[in-house]
């Protein structure tokens, strides 16, 4: 069995084919997907697909990408969803600062702001990180305990050991299928197996096989052949291995 840790199926990139979509995800021996809320008005949709599809399991959270419409308000109703309807985490929420035009400060505020809901809630935390892990890093030391995951890693390896030993799982998806990202493959390579997830961000980052195509959960299987090219520990392993990681993180 696989689980796919991190995908977008709310996304209106699915609305015309969303049953479609799932069912070729089972038939690729996907038992389970999270899915991440990226901002309030996202929450009743995910919480729609997650009440018709059994397999599907809600987070909800406030984004950076979409810092600028974020308020105040939305942290409060953003605590009165985890209280109601207790999702399997909170997220997905974090730091980038890739893009130049998004505030640092605000989005500082709303990742510590998230961080302490899921700690005060005891959830788990799915962290959006581009150009941020240091900070990253920084902000989880403040919340001893905190679990979570690293979607789409992309620090260091050293950086990678620090949030591991902090309680955290790195997470990895079609990034790695490309021969050009050398260092992220290293890194995957070099990583311990219980310390690792497995991913699509469908509709978004598809794997070299589907290079600008529109991305769906049933391609996780081009990661996993791609872990076991670079890690040779068979796939049976690295699908047993990541399905137990994301059940224990995610209560499931």
């Amino acid at each position: 069995m696989i689980i796919d840790c991190h995908c977008h199926i709310d996304f209106e990139a699915f609305d015309s084919d969303r049953e479609q979509v799932l069912d070729r995800a089972q038939q690729a021996g996907i038992e389970h997907l999270i899915v991440p809320g990226v901002s309030a008005d996202t929450w009743p949709r995910i919480k729609t697909a997650c009440n018709q599809y059994r397999n599907l399991h809600p987070c909800y959270g406030l984004h950076p990408y979409y810092i600028d419409q974020h308020t105040h308000e939305d942290i409060v109703l953003l605590e009165e969803w985890i209280i109601k309807e207790k999702p399997v985490a909170i997220g997905e929420c974090g730091l980038d600062f890739y893009l130049k035009d998004l505030n640092k400060e605000k989005q500082i505020a709303f990742f510590q702001a998230q961080l302490e809901i899921a700690q005060k809630h005891n959830l788990p935390v799915v962290i959006h990180s581009r150009k941020a892990t240091e900070e990253i890093i920084y902000a989880l030391k403040k919340f001893p305990g905190l679990k979570g995951m690293i979607h789409s890693y992309s620090g260091s390896y050293e950086q990678a050991l620090q949030l591991i030993d902090l309680g955290f799982y790195l997470s990895f998806g079609g990034a790695i299928t490309y021969d050009r990202a050398t260092r992220l493959r290293e890194i995957v390579r070099r990583l311990p197996l219980d310390s690792l997830l497995i991913e699509t961000d469908a509709p978004d980052q598809p794997d070299l096989k589907h290079h600008k195509q529109r991305n769906e959960p049933a391609y996780i299987k081009n990661v996993i052949v791609t872990l076991n090219d670079l890690r040779n520990e068979g796939t049976d392993a690295i699908c047993n291995q990541t399905t137990a990681n994301c059940k224990l993180l995610f209560s499931l």
